[in-house]
């Protein structure tokens, strides 16, 4: 199969459950139902990719920002999450931002101008893959 074919929606989730296997993810919650629901779509596109070498996704954003169309989201480290504990409850949206930048390769700046469908797959990669909390707190 070529990288510009449509991926079956078979195969978008069995590329999911490899790569929720390999990051020892319980494919039996509700969780992991609600992340292949999320991002088949970009997986059969061919947008969503998983490295597991080098344990890095990339995601081609729908919305460019700036000059960046490829998005690397990797697991982050207990220092690099204090940043995110900065912000008080009230200023949730500075959260998720600071959250965003550490998991991703965009700056605070950059996760500004994202569009809300490519928020939204990469929370479901951050949240469901990384961290392995329910994307809508479920």
């Amino acid at each position: 199969m070529s990288e510009n074919e449509k991926k079956t929606r078979e195969e978008a989730e069995g590329l999911l459950k490899q790569w929720a296997d390999f990051l020892e993810l319980d494919t039996d919650r509700q969780l992991y139902a609600d992340i292949v629901e999320e991002l088949k779509m970009p997986v059969r596109n061919n947008r969503l990719t998983f490295d597991m070498e080098n344990e890095v996704f990339k995601y081609q954003l729908i919305k460019p920002v700036s000059d960046v169309q490829i998005v690397e989201i990797k697991e982050c480290n207990f220092k690099q999450k204090k940043v995110i504990q900065r912000y008080k409850e009230s200023e949730s949206i500075e959260s998720a931002g600071a959250m965003l930048s550490k998991y991703t390769n965009l700056s605070i700046e950059q996760i500004g101008e994202l569009m809300d469908r490519d928020i939204s797959k990469i929370n479901a990669v951050v949240l469901g893959f990384l961290a392995q909390i329910a994307p809508g707190g479920n």
